[in-house]
């Protein structure tokens, strides 16, 4: 069959911050790379001396170097087995919605980050969108003097950045800004290997494909705040920030089909154009009034964000056995989100320990986004008014989402343990708009709990347990129903798409010495609702295949994460991690239900050697165990990082980072369902040498590592 006129019938059948954790004991790593210290619900990494944050890496690339926080070659986020969200200043940014999660780690320059915080027991401060919470702290100014940092890097293919952020405060004025350009590719290689199967199990037909993806992107951001201090316990604050990133994706794929005798049944040659924009801007403005009530603080918080993106993709036959006079064929999408958040947060330290946090969140979120595909040049279509679509209508999809928040926390001493339980209530009305006939609305209130428990068995070990349910609710793109179309395979939304729910139970031991420290977690969590993945067969016996999600999956996984940090000599420093855990889960395949299982890894190393005063040179290496997917197991991978960071003067830095040294990020994914079999293969080429110089204008000139600008 040929591959155009089986897809135009697919697309006829399918078109229609909170405040930090106070009162817990600290146990603080001084030499790890990244600094580490230990509170009883999270890990807070100091990024002062990670070369790649100084460096010009992404947000993504730091990740990579944390302990237990896995990045797959996607750029999927996961810690131990589970899907995260990611704050900035314990709430959410808008720099990191309206596109894809990872396509916004891998944009988002590190080095206005000076902390990463990854909470695996997150309170009822944090809104319940995943389980795990990766919360990105913000360099702040700390004193009114003026400062500034410059930087530019560059690297091979015409790579290249330039940042500059600063500050300066005039009375009881105080202003900070940052802006940030980013030239960066990204590409990869995917072949894929597929078998269709009649209903005996028997070959119906096979698919062989060889797709090469290259991204050249552009991301401009720039960000500005202005802050008044109306009196000794009073703080006004008005900050704006903005994003143009640009993603022209280009692909060259290779397709063809075969009858089961090895004959070939059609074959083309796709090379695909795809200008992509992800933009944004939001203004926010926050109040903060502190110590008026035995240190209290009041923190009250309203944004508004606008969000616009264009995919637009065509797809230029230049080759196809049969012919076809389909030769070229177009996708567009358009989509504009409008976010307004309200939210207020009070804490109260109490005698004793004790501790009151009250808060609440109101949000409004309304999408709007069209769809539009056909044949350039259909001579039956024939309008060429028409953005080359011919008489073909747009299909549109709208969606409102309104969010209601309350939550309050308590903690006390309790005998030798510190106690902190809390409750967090989340109500969500969706409503898809007229044009989204069809679409069920919904009212989803859930009642999420959490409750912890730590105390000192020693001067230099801490016991901690924990238990919260946590859920994640389906995004904007994933109830999005208008499909895509890549290669093979339609990819579409479902609008019936439930929240997810994650009950975690956890047991924390923290050992520290003079030159030790060492961790352990015992952690099991169980899912339920879980939005899986979920691909079919678009028709008995084919090869091309229909992908979307499904609130079919249901496991568990269970694990043990260790860490150990020491120093060999003093110019010697060490940091070994892994993660060792259990994964079970059922999901919904192509004709049936699959239930896998399998014992995983997640093992890091982190080497910083100083030779000298102004002189480090670090090493990070990682290997990844396999991992589940739907319908069947996919390989693990290895990568190696270098950088050496260089003090030309006490103000002039250079920083060379060498990013997967050995070229090891391939990964294999074997599938077998009733009805096909497939082994495909990724690589991700990533063998790249960036060089970056800093520069500190101001400021105290014997301090320049970590100060925020």
């Amino acid at each position: 069959m040929k591959v155009r006129g089986f897809r135009n019938a697919v697309i006829a059948g399918l078109a229609v911050a909170a405040p930090s954790a106070l009162a817990q004991t600290e146990i603080t790593i001084t030499a790890t790379p990244p600094e580490a210290m230990h509170l009883d619900d999270r890990t807070v990494y100091d990024l002062a001396n990670n070369l790649q944050a100084k460096g010009g890496g992404s947000v993504a690339d730091v990740l990579t170097t944390l302990p237990a926080v896995s990045v797959d070659p996607a750029g999927k986020v996961s810690v131990h087995g589970a899907a995260v969200t990611v704050m900035v200043d314990g709430k959410p940014s808008p720099a990191l919605r309206g596109l894809p999660l990872a396509t916004a780690l891998q944009s988002m320059p590190a080095n206005t980050i000076a902390k990463i915080e990854v909470i695996t027991d997150p309170g009822p401060e944090f809104r319940g969108d995943a389980g795990i919470v990766i919360n990105l702290v913000t360099r702040k100014p700390r004193t009114p003097t003026a400062k500034a940092d410059l930087g530019a890097g560059i690297g091979p293919q015409r790579r290249r950045s330039g940042s500059a952020a600063g500050s300066f405060g005039v009375g009881a004025w105080s202003f900070s800004g940052s802006a940030d350009v980013r030239d960066d590719i990204r590409y990869d290689l995917l072949d894929i290997d597929r078998t269709a199967k009649n209903a005996d199990g028997s070959a119906a037909g096979w698919l062989v494909e060889h797709r090469a993806t290259f991204v050249p992107y552009t991301n401009t951001t720039g960000a500005l705040t202005v802050s008044y201090a109306a009196s000794d316990h009073d703080v006004l604050s008005l900050g704006g920030e903005g994003a143009l990133r640009h993603r022209p994706r280009q692909y060259r794929d290779d397709l063809g089909l075969y009858d089961p005798d090895g004959g070939v049944a059609s074959r083309s040659v796709t090379q695909d154009r795809a200008p992509q924009h992800f933009d944004h801007a939001s203004l926010t403005g926050d109040y903060v009034r502190k110590g008026v009530i035995g240190g209290d603080t009041l923190t009250l918080k309203a944004s508004h964000e606008d969000h616009e993106t264009l995919r637009d993709q065509t797809d230029d036959q230049l080759f196809q056995v049969p012919a076809s006079v389909e030769d070229i064929y177009r996708q567009r999408h358009t989509e504009r989100e409008l976010i307004d958040t309200i939210s207020g947060d009070y804490v109260l330290p109490l005698p004793r320990e004790e501790q009151l946090k009250l808060g609440f969140e109101v949000e409004s979120d309304r999408v709007q986004s069209a769809y539009q595909a056909g044949a350039v040049g259909d001579a039956a279509v024939g309008d060429s008014g028409a953005g080359g679509f011919g008489a073909t209508p747009a299909a549109r999809f709208g969606l409102n989402r309104t969010l209601s928040a309350g939550y309050a926390s308590y903690q006390r001493l309790l005998g030798p343990w510190l106690v902190k339980g809390g409750l967090r209530v989340e109500s969500m009305a969706t409503r898809f708009l007229a044009a989204s006939e069809g679409m069920p609305d919904s009212n989803d209130l859930r009642w999420l709990p959490s409750l912890s428990l730590g105390r000192d068995l020693s001067p230099e070990s801490r016991l901690t347990f924990s238990y919260t349910r946590r859920i994640d609710r389906p995004t904007t793109e994933q109830l999005n129903p208008l499909q895509t179309i890549v290669g093979a395979t339609t990819i579409l939304g479902n609008t019936g798409l439930r929240p997810s729910r994650t009950d975690s139970v956890e047991a924390g031991y923290t050992y520290t010495a003079a030159k030790v420290t060492a961790s352990g977690t015992l952690y099991a969590r169980h899912l339920t609702d879980d939005i899986v993945d979920y691909r079919y067969a678009a028709a008995s016996g084919h090869t091309a295949l229909v992908s979307t999600v499904e609130n079919a999956g249901s496991g568990t996984s269970a694990g043990l994460d260790l860490a150990v940090d020491f120093h060999l000599g003093p110019d010697w420093a060490v940091s070994l991690s892994s993660d060792l855990s259990h994964l079970r889960e059922s999901m919904p395949v192509g004709g049936g239900d699959y239930s896998g299982a399998l014992f995983t890894h997640l093992t890091k190393v982190n080497l910083t050697w100083t030779p000298a005063e102004g002189d480090r040179l670090q090493l990070q290496a990682q290997l990844h165990g396999r991992s589940l997917e739907t319908g069947g197991t996919r390989s693990g991978y290895q990568s190696v990082t270098l950088s050496y960071g260089h003090d030309v003067t006490s103000r002039l830095k250079a920083i060379v980072t060498a990013n997967d040294v050995l070229n090891g990020v391939r990964r294999v994914t074997w599938i077998d369902t009733p009805q096909y079999r497939e082994r495909s293969e990724l690589a991700v080429p990533g063998q790249i040498v960036y060089l970056r110089l800093t520069y500190r204008l101001g400021g105290d000139e014997n301090n320049t590592g970590g100060a925020a600008p």
